[in-house]
């Protein structure tokens, strides 16, 4: 969660009610939910946050926090399918294992919630839909709710208890203004600082944002504030669509007039940002400016309260600043100057979404980059493996909403560029929704600009994950239409991708001498582009499907020989897989000391990335091959270890391995065996 607020003023008749309810909802057999509703800006996330920092602890099972974006600016409410994703991720679902759906996946996240006692914090909610699917059944948990709506659908049909925050009282709002602006000067002046108190409408945002700017001018007086506010309130009320933001609107406009040139045109065009956090580098692209130059005027906007730093170098605003931000942006920025900014903010995404992803994987071409736009800040010359890791998880919901953006905005190629160039990462992390979602977008794009190149990328890049979802009969059609496409273009190492990919979808459904046959014709095409990464890879999935068809001696050849190409290349990923299925070649021959050395090398290998599943994969094979040679001692402790990753990632291989010791005999003492383990799935 956010941190807790040091001191709420005027709240505390408000947190005993939510300490009298939460007595009340411990009383039913199933989860409570309190929702704390509010008009915008009256402080209710810091009356929610602040209540579920003092409860927590009554929550030994862990606290869920998320904002669901209800009212922010120009972003997209969060769908409760993604929301529920993330968290079924977060309790160690394997990816491959999360159902589609928001119904199944709803129905897996009770289960996982039964019994314990577990804290959801939902902010910012939009709408009831948003929430009933989040809602678990344990009598133990509780689901505390933000919204500006009464949301009286959730009292109905789960007996949800509702406390309103009210605006403060005057008196109140006179000592927060005291507190910031100080007792003296608003003693000296009580009666305009009543007036602005009054202007604010006893909505601490306001008057926060209202004592700032009396505070940071210690030569201006309160009254002459005071009727500047009413001024421009005045002035303001005919540009208020919603009843009470008149009120904040001229507190903001009060400040935001005050603000040097400079800052407030950042102030301006970070408004028009797709996503709800940016960082010092989004700002500067969106202003043209050199990033510590941006991170100077930043700071200035944080310290008047028009921005919140949430980390270092990074941002966010209250989504009423955003939308007052994005207002002043297209009243007093030209369409031109808007339009400038939104591209050197894409450019900058995509570039530096590249540099990231060459990292992961500096084998693997990506479609080429026209040079930024001039005034686009450049990124570091290179990012580590685990940098481009964190960068993408800091970023991946940007990215996403700025593939959106670029397609709204008649940007095509940088539309199906960006999820393209987040391939690797797509498919390590198995963020299904983001890569389904943005790939989606980038799809419509690419064939709106008559791209045919791009089309079928983006194709090809959303049949693997359909396939990887169980939805067999589109991920089938999609590779269908991506490879017509390729061959319309002559696109060859295009054509050998899709049939790769073809080949992975008929394999896993059994069809192996079929898939060898695609597997084949995608070597020769890799061979006459000189594309070795993809020969590597069709060679070692041709390797696998001769395993399934029987035929060791060629599985071996073809795997030898591709993981060769794999290690040549520096392809980590690629050399665990190679070296896992020399593993099952070697041990369906009987040979069990040579699967033993390379499911060993294979586990050594994804320890390296990080990646647990395939360390499980291999201590999988390693506890069958022991256990053909007679070692039940070194197979129990193999399938242990294989079963705490599963356990971990929520796998249903974890009920293989079960079963598998359930008929194992139990070993007088578990041998301990220094097993390579690499980063946490929580880490990767």
């Amino acid at each position: 969660m956010p941190p807790s607020s040091p001191r709420l003023i005027g709240r505390d008749e408000t947190l005993r009610a939510l300490d009298r309810l939460l007595a009340e909802v411990r009383q039913h057999q199933f989860a409570g939910v309190i929702v704390v509703d509010g008009q915008a800006g009256v402080g209710k996330t810091t009356v929610a946050v602040t209540w579920a920092h003092r409860v927590k602890d009554r929550f030994p099972d862990g606290v869920f926090f998320i904002d669901l974006h209800g009212h922010a600016a120009d972003v997209t409410p969060l769908d409760p399918n993604e929301v529920l994703e993330d968290f079924l991720r977060v309790l160690g679902i394997q990816p491959a294992d999360i159902p589609s759906g928001v119904e199944r996946r709803a129905a897996q996240l009770r289960t996982l919630l039964d019994g314990t006692r577990t804290l959801i914090v939902l902010d910012n909610t939009a709408e009831e839909g948003q929430v009933r699917p989040l809602i678990p059944a344990a009598r133990e948990c509780l689901v505390l709710v933000t919204s500006r709506k009464r949301l009286s659908g959730l009292a109905i049909h789960h007996d949800a208890r509702c406390v309103t925050v009210a605006a403060l009282d005057p008196g109140d709002g006179l000592v927060l203004l005291r507190e910031v602006v100080g007792a003296d000067r608003v003693d000296a002046e009580a009666e305009a600082a009543e007036t602005i108190v009054r202007f604010c409408g006893g909505l601490p945002l306001a008057v926060r944002v209202a004592a700032e700017r009396v505070a940071a001018h210690p030569h201006l007086t309160l009254d002459a504030l005071a009727t500047e506010l009413s001024s421009m309130d005045r002035r303001l009320d005919a540009l208020s669509p919603h009843h009470g933001d008149d009120t904040v609107r001229a507190v903001f406009s009060w400040t935001y007039r005050a603000l040097p040139h400079d800052e407030a045109r950042l102030f301006r065009l970070i408004g028009l940002h797709p996503g709800t956090a940016f960082s010092r580098e989004a700002a500067a692209a969106l202003s043209g400016l050199p990033p510590t130059t941006a991170e100077r005027l930043l700071e200035r906007l944080v310290a008047v309260h028009l921005v919140d730093e949430i980390g270092p170098r990074r941002y966010r605003q209250h989504d009423l600043l955003k939308a007052y931000s994005a207002e002043r942006a297209h009243v007093e920025d030209s369409e031109k100057s808007r339009s400038a900014a939104n591209l050197r903010l894409l450019d900058w995404y995509l570039h530096t979404a590249y540099l990231a992803a060459y990292a992961l994987s500096s084998h693997r071409s990506n479609p080429d980059l026209d040079p930024p736009t001039e005034g686009v800040p450049s990124g570091p010359e290179a990012f580590t493996y685990d940098e481009a890791l964190a960068w993408y998880d800091s970023e991946l919901s940007n990215l996403v909403a700025a593939g959106q953006r670029a397609a709204d905005v008649g940007l095509h190629t940088h539309a199906w560029k960006l999820p393209v160039g987040m391939w690797d990462y797509l498919y390590l992390r198995k963020h299904w929704t983001a890569w389904i979602t943005g790939h989606t977008a980038g799809l419509a794009a690419a064939q709106a600009g008559g791209d045919r190149f791009g089309t079928a990328w983006v194709l090809n890049n959303l049949a693997n994950a359909h396939r990887e979802r169980r939805h067999v009969d589109l991920a089938r059609e999609q590779l269908r239409l991506a490879l017509s496409l390729r061959r319309e273009i002559g696109d060859r190492t295009g054509q050998a991708w899709t049939l790769t990919a073809t080949g992975f979808l008929e394999l896993e459904f059994g069809l192996a001498d079929r898939a060898a046959r695609l597997f084949t014709e995608a070597v020769e095409l890799f061979g006459q582009v000189s594309d070795l990464h993809g020969e590597a890879t069709a060679l070692a999935s041709l390797g696998e499907a001769h395993r399934v068809l029987g035929d060791a001696d060629i599985a071996l050849r073809y795997l030898g020989r591709a993981l060769e190409l794999k290690r040549a290349a520096g392809d980590r990923y690629g050399e665990g897989f190679c070296l896992v299925k020399l593993g099952a070649t070697y041990q369906v021959m009987g040979q069990h000391a040579e699967a033993l050395h390379h499911f060993d090398l294979a586990l050594t290998a994804r320890a390296r990335i990080g990646d647990r599943w395939g360390q499980a994969e291999a201590l999988l094979g390693m506890g069958h091959s022991h256990l053909a040679t007679g070692d039940t001692d070194h197979a129990d402790a193999a399938w242990h270890e294989a079963l705490t990753i599963f356990d971990e990632l929520g796998d249903p291989h974890a009920a293989e391995v079960r079963a598998q010791l359930d008929v194992l005999p139990v070993p007088a003492q578990r041998q301990e065996i220094a097993y390579p383990v690499g980063p946490s799935s929580d880490h990767l």
